[in-house]
């Protein structure tokens, strides 16, 4: 774990959530929807509100509601709940990603590409997309490292 941990410090990038860190001047330069790593995080305490705001709850965000335009969606609603989310996430091969990879690959945060999309400029070399999310500030280590820790500890619902 320290080792993935370590790869993904390296590699902090943009992401989901937060709030506007520019100090009023209308840029946002960091975004951290976890400031304190949890002890034992879950998808449905931790992950799932950290990446809803910015990614998933509005009908019109790339990856929620009817007219979601990413590969994931994040929204959840009467008929859509958060367990449901999960299972799209655990164990499903990217639609768009290089072979080796799940979404999610419970105990395996270096074959989990919600973190390398998260974490890359480039994720998985040119043909596969840009970092996550699109024109959105950087992930805080708080953040990344919770979501590592997640993975890590097998995708706890």
């Amino acid at each position: 774990m320290h080792r993935s941990i370590a790869i993904v410090s390296m590699l902090v990038a943009l992401g989901c959530g937060g709030t506007d860190a520019s100090g009023g001047s209308g840029t946002p330069t960091s975004t951290c929807p976890i400031t304190t790593v949890p002890a034992h995080p879950t998808f449905t305490v931790d992950i799932l509100p950290a990446i809803q705001p910015s990614c998933g709850a509005a009908a019109t965000s790339c990856h929620g509601g009817p007219t979601a335009s990413g590969h994931v969606d994040y929204s959840t609603s009467l008929s859509r709940t958060v367990a449901d989310v999960r299972a799209d996430l655990v164990g499903v091969p990217p639609a768009n990603a290089p072979a080796g990879y799940d979404r999610v690959r419970a105990g395996d945060p270096a074959h989990s590409w919600i973190v390398v999309k998260v974490t890359s400029d480039q994720p998985g070399g040119s043909g596969y997309g840009s970092r996550m999310p699109l024109g959105r500030p950087n992930l805080c280590q708080a953040t990344v490292d919770t979501f590592v820790a997640w993975i890590s500890a097998g995708a706890p619902l």
